[in-house]
């Protein structure tokens, strides 16, 4: 269930990213690159938690504004493009940062509400909670 929140929270970040949002600049991530690059997704992590100490990009305070509402929707409402790098996205980060993780569910998600609601959603895109 934890991961439903990281997933909706990861998933905004490269669902909006990935195409259709009114982001324009979220467009051109690489979700790819960002996953493959530590210090990088590290840098979007701190600034989604507020620990970026002002050194969020523009990207990233876009993608911190949309995550709520993604949260909140389960992303129902994301292209079919935006849901597969979401689930791309969730899946590395809950099996290799499982400590921000934990702090993105107590951040967007902390009692767990969203995470119940679209916990079968999840599980039919193929993200186990």
């Amino acid at each position: 269930m934890a991961r439903t929140l990281s997933l909706c929270c990861l998933l905004a970040l490269f669902a909006v990213a990935a195409d259709g949002a009114p982001q324009d600049r979220l467009d051109n991530i690489n979700v790819d690159e960002v996953l493959g690059n530590r210090r990088l997704l590290k840098t979007f992590v701190q600034c989604i938690l507020d620990e970026g100490e002002g050194r969020c990009t523009k990207e990233g305070k876009d993608l911190k504004q949309e995550l709520p509402r993604l949260v909140e929707t389960g992303c129902s409402d994301c292209s079919p493009r935006q849901l597969e790098n979401g689930v791309k996205v969730l899946k590395h980060i809950t099996e290799n940062y499982p400590q921000e993780w934990a702090q993105m569910k107590a951040k967007y998600d902390p009692t767990g509400e969203y995470a119940k609601k679209y916990a079968d959603a999840w599980k039919q895109r193929g993200v186990t909670f």
